[in-house]
């Protein structure tokens, strides 16, 4: 597993608003069997309130999303399939939302 990798939400009643999510912890400690995912929000849902910072939006399988930094969770390795994709092309913006969340700097 890759830190930005991105997987379809595997819980299926939050599914419809959150379709994907996103794995953010670093690959050094995949011995863990758990990993920091973050959902990444169908694009529309709650927009007139996003924070851009926190919020950075993605296309994800040709799906404007974003990502929702103020709901992290830990999800079992077990629960996520393949990856769909990776968005380590916005790894700056999704530490700066992370670092945001937990410094507000």
């Amino acid at each position: 597993m890759a830190q930005f990798d991105v997987y379809e939400n595997p819980n299926p009643r939050s599914r419809e608003w959150a379709p994907f999510v996103i794995d953010l912890q670093h690959e050094m400690l995949s011995a863990l069997g758990t990993r920091i995912m973050a959902p990444l929000l169908a694009s529309g849902r709650d927009t007139e309130a996003l924070m851009t910072r926190l919020n950075p939006v993605v296309t994800v399988a040709g799906q404007r999303c974003y990502l929702s930094a103020a709901e992290l969770a830990s999800v079992p390795m077990s629960e996520l399939g393949k990856p769909v994709g990776n968005l380590e092309s916005h790894r700056d913006e999704f530490l700066g939302a992370v670092d945001l969340l937990f410094t507000a700097v």
